[in-house]
C-alpha cells in the first residue's frame, strides 16, 4: 500500500484524490479477497454498493503511467537493473454468454485450439539482468477488424502505443521488441523498427532463408547478384559456431528473409532428442547483434509467462463479471497492476542476493485476507487502543497459513 501511495506522488499527470483513495481501496481488497474478484465480491468485502465499483471501472486511467512510475522507482532503488526488453504476447480469457463486445474465437494456448471467448494483448517491461518481470499495459482484441487491417496490426499499434507512452528513461532501456514466433510477420516487424526498435524473436524450424552474397561482382550488366541460394539446416558449414552457457550447439549467420523482406541476424540452436536433432530457430532484425544477446533476450522474454500465471491464479484476471469493454480492461490492468505491485513490495523487503529472490503472490494474499479479517475482529472487541499497535501485538497470527513467512 505505501508504494503504490508513493508512484501516486510521481506520476506527471497526477491522479484525482478520490481516484487515489480508491486505487488504495481496491488494492487492498484485491489482495484479501481470496475468491473470485468481481463486483459481488468487491461490495462484500468493502460495504460499497456493486454499482460503485462498476462506476469507477468505467473510468480510464493511465496504467502506462502507473506501472512505468513503479519501474523506475525500483530502479533507482538498484532493485531491477538498467538493461531491459519489451515482451509482448496474447492471452485468452474465457468468457460466457453472447453479449460482450469482442467474443469471437481465439487461440487457446492451454488446450492447443480456436475457443470463444476473448482475448487480451499484453506488453512487459523485462529485466534483462534480474529477470523480473512487470506488465505495462493489457488491452482487448477485437473480433472483428475494419476492413485492411488484421489481427497482427493491432498487435503492433498496440505495442507502438506503449512504446509512445513510455518516459524517454524507460524506452532508452529497452535493447529489443521481443515476441514468439507468431510475431515473426513483416507487419509486426516494420512497425516497430518505424519505432526505432529492434525485434528479436523465433522463426519456423523450415523457414524460407537465403544466403547474401558477398562475392565480388559478376562484370555483367543487369542487377548485381543479391543471393547465393537457399539455406540449408543440415548443412552449417557457411555458418559461424557460437558457444552458449546452456546445453545445445549453436551456430549464427547473417541471412535474408524471404517473409521479413530484410537480412537478419539468424541463430539456430541443435539439441540431441530421441528421433533426432531438435532445432530452434532465432532472429534478430539488428544485423549486429551478437547471437549471445539474441538468446538472452529471446529467453528472457518467458518471465512474461509467470505474471500471466499469478494474474490468472491469484490476481482474479479470469473473473471479470462485467460486458462493458472499458470495464474489462481496467479489471485485467488492475489485475496485472496487483501482481506489480506486490513484487515491487516484496523486492523492497528481500535481504540477500538477487537471483536468490522468490516471488510469493499466493503469501501475499493469505497475509492480506488475515490481516483484513483481523481487522475486522478488532473493530468489534472492546478494545482501546489503535490497529497498529494492535497488529504488531499478533504479527505472528497474521502469517498463519503463509508457506513462506
Amino acid at each position: 500500500m505505501s508504494i503504490l501511495a508513493h508512484i501516486l506522488k510521481q506520476l506527471f499527470r497526477p491522479v484525482r484524490p478520490t481516484q487515489q483513495y480508491f486505487l488504495g481501496l481496491l488494492f487492498t481488497l484485491w489482495l484479501a479477497i481470496p475468491g473470485r474478484i468481481n463486483f459481488l465480491n468487491l461490495a462484500r468485502y468493502s460495504g460499497k454498493s456493486e454499482k460503485t465499483f462498476r462506476d469507477w471501472f468505467e473510468k480510464p486511467l493511465c496504467w502506462i503511467s502507473l506501472n512505468t512510475a513503479l519501474i523506475q522507482s525500483l530502479q533507482l532503488d538498484n532493485h531491477i537493473g538498467q538493461r531491459a526488453i519489451l515482451g509482448i504476447d496474447a492471452s485468452f480469457i474465457p468468457k460466457s454468454g453472447t453479449c460482450t463486445p469482442g467474443l469471437g474465437k481465439f487461440w487457446n494456448g492451454s488446450i492447443g485450439r480456436a475457443e470463444q471467448g476473448l482475448e487480451l494483448s499484453c506488453c512487459s517491461y523485462i529485466d534483462l539482468e534480474h529477470r523480473q518481470a512487470f506488465v505495462l499495459h493489457a488491452c482487448q482484441t477485437p473480433s472483428t477488424l475494419e476492413e485492411g487491417k488484421s489481427r497482427l496490426g493491432h498487435y503492433a499499434d498496440h505495442a507502438s502505443d506503449v512504446l509512445g507512452s513510455l518516459p524517454p528513461a524507460v524506452r532508452d532501456s529497452l535493447e529489443a521488441v521481443v515476441g514468439d514466433a507468431y510475431y515473426a510477420k513483416k507487419t509486426f516487424v516494420d512497425a516497430m523498427i518505424a519505432r526505432g526498435m529492434t525485434v528479436v524473436g523465433k522463426l519456423r524450424v523450415d523457414a524460407d532463408l537465403q544466403y547474401v552474397y558477398a562475392g565480388p561482382p559478376s562484370q555483367k550488366a543487369g542487377r548485381p547478384r543479391l543471393y547465393d541460394g537457399k539455406v540449408d539446416f543440415k548443412d552449417f558449414q557457411r555458418w559461424e559456431p557460437v558457444t552458449f552457457d546452456f546445453a545445445g550447439i549453436g551456430y549464427s549467420a547473417i541471412l535474408y528473409s524471404k517473409s521479413l523482406k530484410r537480412n537478419i541476424r539468424v541463430v539456430v540452436i541443435l539439441w540431441p532428442r530421441k528421433s533426432g536433432m531438435g532445432r530452434g530457430v532465432f532472429y534478430s532484425t539488428d544485423t549486429m547483434m551478437p547471437a549471445q544477446k539474441v538468446m538472452e533476450c529471446y529467453r528472457a522474454r518467458f518471465e512474461m509467462e509467470f505474471p500471466f500465471r499469478d494474474a490468472k491464479q491469484h490476481g482474479g484476471l479470469l473473473s471479470c463479471q462485467s460486458r462493458q469493454s472499458a470495464a474489462l480492461e481496467f479489471h485485467w490492468n488492475m489485475s496485472f497492476l496487483s501482481v506489480n505491485l506486490t513484487r515491487a513490495e516484496q523486492l523492497e523487503g528481500h535481504v540477500g542476493a538477487k537471483e536468490n529472490f522468490v516471488f510469493r503472490m499466493e503469501d501475499a494474499k493469505r497475509r492480506a485476507y488475515n490481516e483484513v479479517l483481523a481487522q475486522r475482529i478488532f473493530e468489534v472487541l472492546p478494545w482501546r487502543g489503535t490497529w497498529d499497535k494492535f497488529r504488531n501485538r499478533i504479527s505472528d497470527v497474521l502469517n498463519l497459513g503463509v508457506k513462506m513467512a
